[in-house]
């Protein structure tokens, strides 16, 4: 069976971070390939400046995929009964966004992800090291959360 590659309709970048709302966005698959590290998320909110969005109004997303590109670390840190558990990034499971934050380094970027463990339910963070990300989707559906 041949690898399908999927095509998107909407494309954006790092750059825009600051268009981008992940809060109470669910991260429900994690891929990793060589310097990749993919989140397939259920939705993101996409703001009214952000160019591509064609909207007057704030708008979420159709399922979508974050891909962090040539990243040189990654951690998940889980808090559990006042201990902190390292875990693969593989090993993790459904995460519901709350905070995501964005610091430049140097020549890269520190991509600091905070939210709860759907396994859990308890608090976990997701620190990667990373050039910039790419978020794609198909689809704008209902206005973002936080409209009105």
């Amino acid at each position: 069976m041949k690898n399908k590659m999927r095509s998107w309709r909407y494309k954006t970048t790092s750059d825009y971070f600051d268009y981008l709302d992940f809060h109470d966005c669910l991260v429900e698959q994690v891929k990793i390939e060589k310097d990749l590290v993919t989140l397939g998320l259920e939705f993101i909110n996409i703001s009214e400046k952000h160019p591509i969005n064609p909207y007057d109004l704030a708008k979420s997303t159709d399922r979508c995929e974050l891909t962090f590109i040539n990243v040189s670390k990654n951690e998940v840190i889980l808090f559990e009964e006042n201990m902190k558990v390292n875990i693969l990034i593989t090993d993790l499971e459904e995460m519901e966004l709350l905070e995501f934050n964005k610091k430049k380094v140097k020549d890269y970027f520190i991509f600091d992800i905070f939210g709860i463990n759907g396994g859990t339910h308890e608090f976990c963070s997701l620190k990667l090291h990373a050039k910039s990300f790419i978020l794609q989707w198909n689809d704008f559906k209902e206005n973002a959360w936080y409209v009105g």
